[in-house]
């Protein structure tokens, strides 16, 4: 067995080359997680029918992937991390994994929502100037608001305020915040739109009898550092994916109904100032799926665009991957780790944090991702199978690979004694780690040309 750079590694002892095999069982995993412990099976009597313990493992412990979903942190979880993505938003669209191949003829949409302006921010207009005027207006603070700048794509200042002292920075935060509850909200209101439509009672009630409304979205910071939403969202009748959509309803209407929806949102929340309402931007597209023509978009397409975004590096110095431990972190992250205005976010998300009007929110818990909770990748409960179904399947189908049957029966029961011993690799190992990850990229092959869609405005 050769590793990185023609390394042999059957010149060592066989402990290490079961490390070295582990390794690569783990695709390369950049940050494995280390565990000592054992699970035992018995059976009605007690009887211990199968033991597994970390003691029979190469150095005595289990490593498992980190299953790191950005492509910086981990490529190798990443690639597999995208693959399930893949899979989970295609199964939702033409069927598989359990899911029925007739929601191939449901009315299905792909869905883009942003949030509204909190000021007006530097843009980058494909060569463009950023913001031309010429009147030459300047704000209270008595800074420009134009600029005449032509920025590329990952110049830093796309997307910061052209005033910050005009800026909404709180205000943005806690739309961030809010942002799951407003795509909550839209659902609904989505459901009650087609219905209207229908010639229905635009009631709750009405539309659980008629239909019911899944998706899968992901979330994606924009360059001015709001989350907005790109959504896969099919309609089924009440029962779920087996049972067909009302007649009435098709893949046009649902996206007349999805670009009607939007404006109707809103949701109260809790300024310093006092109560207020929050709503989406008025930047809303839909497109239908499966459709002929230059409006439609195939299932491949909304899949892979879906998995791309929810796998691809932040590329902007938007957020960081993991949470801050203190506001001094803020500071210290890695130069060119963060554009100016997110550490600006990170700090107006860690100060508001500390006050008691918005504890609910948990701030400083998700000023990491700039006031942002949660996961950036959701699914309604029956638009298709889930990420754990996908590695069950995949951990049974390498342990019969391995002539390792599942241990099955009635009366069986499992205990389970697990602690965490670390995570991550000594500088030695970390090379060999990184050049099995090197061998996983070139076996996948290069990534997919994905669909390119223009992507939504930065400022009002």
């Amino acid at each position: 067995m050769v590793g990185v750079s023609g390394f042999d590694v059957r010149r060592f002892g066989p402990e290490f080359r079961r490390w070295v095999h582990a390794l690569d069982g783990l695709g390369g995993c950049a940050a494995p997680v280390m565990l000592m412990g054992h699970t035992l099976t018995r059976d009605a009597s007690g009887a211990v029918v199968h033991r597994f313990t970390s003691a029979d493992l190469p150095f005595g412990v289990l490593m498992l992937p980190c299953r790191n979903r950005r492509e910086s942190v981990c490529l190798p979880c990443s690639l597999l991390h995208n693959g399930d993505s893949f899979q989970i938003v295609r199964s939702g669209l033409s069927g598989g994994k359990g899911v029925p191949a007739e929601v191939a003829a449901h009315p299905r949409a792909f869905v883009t929502v942003t949030a509204p302006s909190f000021g007006l921010v530097h843009r980058a207009r494909d060569g463009g100037v950023c913001r031309a005027r010429r009147d030459k207006p300047v704000c209270p603070h008595g800074r420009a608001l134009y600029c005449g700048a032509r920025h590329v794509a990952g110049d830093p200042v796309v997307g910061s305020p052209l005033c910050g002292e005009c800026y909404d920075w709180a205000g943005l935060v806690v739309w961030n915040s809010s942002a799951g509850g407003l795509w909550w909200r839209y659902v609904k209101e989505l459901g009650r739109e087609l219905v209207r439509l229908g010639g229905l009672p635009v009631t709750d009630h009405a539309v659980r009898e008629a239909l019911r409304v899944s998706y899968a979205k992901v979330a994606e910071f924009q360059r001015r550092g709001v989350a907005h939403f790109h959504a896969v969202v099919r309609i089924d009748g009440p029962e779920g994916p087996g049972d067909p959509a009302p007649a009435w309803v098709t893949s046009a209407l649902l996206v007349e109904a999805a670009k009607a929806a939007g404006p109707r949102v809103s949701m109260p929340v809790v300024r310093l100032e006092g109560p207020a309402r929050i709503g989406l931007g008025v930047q809303l597209d839909a497109q239908e799926i499966g459709a002929v023509g230059a409006d439609g978009m195939t299932d491949a397409a909304a899949a892979s665009y879906l998995a791309k975004y929810i796998t691809k590096d932040d590329g902007r110095g938007l957020i960081l991957p993991r949470r801050l431990l203190s506001e001094a972190g803020i500071e210290h992250a890695a130069r060119g780790a963060l554009v100016p205005h997110a550490r600006a976010l990170m700090h107006t998300a860690w100060l508001l944090g500390g006050l008691e009007t918005y504890a609910p929110l948990r701030l400083r818990q998700w000023a990491h991702q700039l006031g942002f909770r949660g996961n950036v990748v959701t699914k309604s409960r029956m638009y298709s199978t889930t990420y754990g179904e996908l590695r069950r399947a995949r951990s049974e189908h390498r342990a019969r690979a391995n002539g390792i049957e599942p241990i099955e029966g009635e009366g069986l029961a499992r205990e389970s004694h697990w602690r965490f011993v670390a995570q991550g690799l000594s500088p030695d190992l970390r090379e060999i780690a990184d050049g099995l990850a090197e061998g996983t990229r070139m076996r996948k092959g290069p990534r997919p040309e994905w669909l390119d869609l223009p992507e939504a405005g930065d400022a009002a």
